[in-house]
């Protein structure tokens, strides 16, 4: 997450204001382009901006890690290199000891790199070529990845490999410069698991690279801080962003009840799922929903789950549905109707799927209703704008007939693909969940890894099918959707995430939803 510390004019970590607006993230071209701007239109040289970054990173480091007695940087070539470089040189003017893995031969660097390297040597940093030669840590040693930056794409080579290899197994403290090294600066991608450093922060400039917020971005970055090394307000949109941030702060949020307020205000909210053997799927969505503020609960399953709906929360309205036909008249009521949490692929969950897929309601579409969806025998070349389509990986590569690496080496563009499909609105589910509408992309980062268990998404199709049954517009619903039901997750868990089960968020989500 991105921490709540900037950089002020002396050159000082300095606690900021809450961010009330959506950040902007950015393709690691765009930041190339912002950094141009920056250099052309505000006449900040070169070097002096690259001064400016290895401060920044080294104030944080100092803020992070104040008892550090010991520094290591890895360096690769061009500018994260020539960060890297700079942090060595001031920490060795404060008689820090600090050693640096030059991974780029001095005869290969060039331009700032170069003068940076030569500041780093006449300040006493200790220059090594080798791994082996880098000293042994100890409590209070830091790490500083600067190998490889925003240009790095494909299969790490050599050094690189082995020098993220060494990172990672040093077992101290790290601080990524820009990005960790191996992370794809636009997706967040990784091409073998343990091909990136895992960092415990990263420091990163100008934009934020869009890639620490997607796919394995969250698990490997730490926490974020941004600095903007004094690049001009106004230089921000003349670069198009690849996407939009939310955090809690920025989402609409659900507008206070009035005194003489009434059911029929809030929505009529419909569960249609729960073959056999997965009835528990379809009472979680309609628990969820109800948790989340909706006036009135419907659930269309199986007769053998009837009972057990009621048992379990007789608020909500069970019925028994054999077939399609019977589906039909009660699909005439409800405001929303969400499909999918535990309607299986059999010929009854297809025709369920069919006769809710053409009801008037708006729909929230999940699991295998997405599954049978991507099969092309229900629905075949449907579209709708007033339906939330909520995919994990798996199921978005089903949709787009790709497979999964695909999806999770460009999870924008599956997003967006997705979206132009089906239309309405696509909720890629994932460490960064992806939302694509008609009018952006935006992404959102919340939740824990406790949270990797069965029946998360059935509450997570609940919460948004309630929140569009009490008037949000779509878009918003799956913003504030996706947030409430990871923020609930990282309460739920904070007594420890193994063994969190689904049905533990329902008391939080009642409490975030006001």
């Amino acid at each position: 997450m991105d921490s709540q510390y900037s950089m002020t004019p002396d050159g000082t970590l300095a606690q900021k204001p809450s961010q009330k607006l959506a950040q902007k993230l950015y393709s690691a071209e765009a930041v190339r382009q912002l950094d141009q701007l920056v250099i052309r239109q505000q006449q900040i040289p070169d070097i002096a901006l690259m001064k400016r970054a290895g401060r920044a990173a080294f104030d944080c480091l100092r803020h992070r890690w104040p008892e550090v007695s010991g520094i290591q940087v890895f360096c690769g070539g061009g500018n994260n290199g020539g960060d890297g470089y700079v942090i060595a040189g001031l920490a060795a003017q404060r008689q820090i000891p600090v050693s640096v893995f030059v991974g780029i031969p001095k005869d290969r660097l060039k331009g700032e790199a170069l003068e940076a390297y030569g500041f780093a040597e006449r300040e006493g940093a200790t220059l090594v070529t080798r791994l082996d030669d880098m000293p042994p840590v100890d409590k209070n040693t830091v790490l500083v990845d600067a190998l490889l930056g925003t240009g790095f794409s494909g299969a790490l080579r050599a050094p690189m490999d082995s020098a993220i290899a060494h990172i990672n197994g040093a077992g101290a403290p790290v601080l990524s410069v820009d990005l960790p090294s191996g992370l794809s600066a636009d997706s967040g991608f990784v091409q073998t698991a343990d091909g990136v450093v895992r960092a415990d922060a990263t420091v990163t400039f100008i934009g934020r690279k869009a890639g620490l917020f997607l796919g394995r971005g969250p698990a490997v970055t730490g926490e974020v801080v941004f600095e903007d090394l004094g690049a001009a307000a106004d230089i921000y949109p003349q670069v198009p962003a690849l996407l939009t941030r939310h955090t809690g702060a920025s989402l609409q949020r659900l507008p206070a009840r009035a005194a003489d307020s009434y059911k029929n205000q809030f929505g009529h909210v419909m569960i249609v799922g729960g073959d056999h053997g997965f009835g528990g799927a379809a009472m979680m969505a309609a628990e969820a929903a109800a948790r989340s503020g909706s006036g009135l609960i419907s659930l269309a399953t199986r007769p053998e789950h009837v009972m057990a709906s009621l048992t379990r929360r007789p608020e909500v309205m069970a019925h028994p549905v054999v077939s399609g036909q019977e589906l039909e008249p009660l699909l005439e009521t409800p405001d929303v109707i969400a499909v999918g949490p535990g309607l299986g692929q059999s010929p009854w969950s297809e025709q369920l799927l069919a006769r809710a897929g053409r009801a008037r309601a708006a729909l929230v579409v999940d699991a295998d209703a997405l599954n049978i969806l991507a099969g092309g025998r229900v629905l075949a070349g449907f579209k709708r704008d007033d339906w939330v389509l909520t995919p994990h990986i798996g199921e978005a590569a089903r949709l787009l007939g790709i497979a999964n690496a695909d999806v999770s080496a460009d999870p924008v563009a599956a997003a967006r693909r997705i979206q132009e499909k089906f239309s309405g609105v696509v909720i890629l589910k994932g460490a960064g969940t992806v939302i694509a509408h008609a009018d952006g992309v935006e992404v959102i980062n919340t939740g824990n890894p406790g949270m990797a268990s069965g029946g998360m998404g059935d509450l997570l199709t609940g919460v948004i099918a309630s929140l569009i049954g009490q008037g949000m517009e779509l878009p918003a619903a799956a913003r504030l959707g996706v947030w409430l039901h990871g923020e609930a997750g990282n309460r739920a868990a904070a007594d420890g995430q193994r063994g969190l089960l689904a049905t533990d968020l329902l008391p939080h989500i009642r409490g975030l939803v006001d």
